[in-house]
């Protein structure tokens, strides 16, 4: 079997989900944690100090990727490259570019981590990449095919959807300035704020799944075999599970939303996109004063994310 963890099921996605559970773990990477706040504060204070910044590019395309590359273990070198493949391989400014890169970037991707877990298998350290090359599932070790998947899974999961919330956050902050109003004010917890920005910016619109069993659901017949789409978009705006579900409300309690999916196929990293859009959060509010658009935003071209792959703003310190 060749399927990453995401499209995977069974027990076999069991075995595999528990082995890299040991380094997406809360506990495991808190040295990965510290570095998302130290590098959250610098990055903000950068932004602070010059008075301007694009939010995409200069506070959100670095945190994730740190984060993640910290845990995969990409030398230093490799990274900013690897945030260009990744943003242009899920999506663009234009149909035009998505069709022209999306495949190239992709094959570009597969083939790094072809070339590094190679090296990994040979002299394995402390890290994911690794430990997919040192681990047995169902007694066997993965395939070739079966880690460099993972590893592509994991760069694209932990980058690409993180830094869209990120982006997403600030925008709708300043599309709703009360709530940013309160939430500098200490009214809002960041852990409440965290929720609704996931919520609300949902970055993976959908996912597919393939029924194992016919269901009638709400009046439709699903058969078994059946391919169905899970819209996450429209379940974060479900008048049945959401108060107001057109409002972007940071105190909004309980927030079930199903950004970080549910269940067995529940987000390795939820722990670290947490980290990473309270850390963001954190330091606006400790650090800004004002915020205010000096560009309209622009808009990833994309039919699986969504968001913001640019946000110009100006910023002034807090006084």
């Amino acid at each position: 079997m060749t399927d990453p963890l995401p499209v995977m099921d069974g027990p076999r996605h069991t075995e595999l989900r528990r082995v890299l559970m040991k380094a997406f773990s809360p506990r495991a990477p808190a040295s990965v944690v510290d570095s998302i706040a130290n590098a959250s504060r610098a990055l903000v204070t950068e932004a602070v100090e010059r008075g301007r910044c694009d939010v995409a590019r200069d506070i959100a395309a670095q945190l994730p990727l740190r984060a993640i590359c910290d845990l995969l273990d990409v030398p230093p070198a490799d990274r900013q490259q690897l945030l260009t493949r990744t943003s242009k391989a899920l999506g663009a400014e234009s149909a035009e570019e998505l069709a022209a890169d999306s495949w190239v970037s992709r094959g570009e991707i597969l083939f790094y981590f072809a070339e590094l877990a190679a090296r990994r298998r040979r002299e394995p350290g402390d890290d994911i990449v690794s430990l997919l090359t040192q681990c047995r599932v169902g007694g066997q070790n993965l395939t070739d095919e079966e880690v460099v998947l993972n590893c592509y899974s994991l760069i694209l999961g932990g980058d690409e959807t993180t830094r869209l919330a990120l982006v997403g956050a600030v925008a709708a902050l300043l599309e709703n300035p009360e709530q940013w109003r309160t939430y500098q004010a200490g009214g809002i917890a960041t852990e409440t704020a965290v929720e609704e920005v996931l919520r609300w910016t949902t970055p993976t619109l959908h996912a597919g799944r393939t029924a194992t069993v016919g269901i009638d659901l709400h009046g439709r017949t699903v058969r078994a075999g059946d391919v169905v789409t899970l819209w996450n978009a429209a379940a974060n705006r479900d008048g049945s599970a959401f108060d107001e579900p057109d409002r972007f409300l940071l105190s909004r309690s309980p927030n079930p939303h199903l950004t970080l999916a549910f269940g067995p196929h529940f987000c390795l990293g939820a722990f670290l996109a947490r980290a990473e859009i309270g850390a963001v959060l954190c330091d606006l509010r400790d650090l800004v004063g004002e915020m205010r658009p000096t560009a309209p935003p622009r808009r990833v071209y994309s039919n699986f994310l969504s968001g913001i792959d640019s946000l110009a703003i100006a910023l002034t310190p807090v006084r």
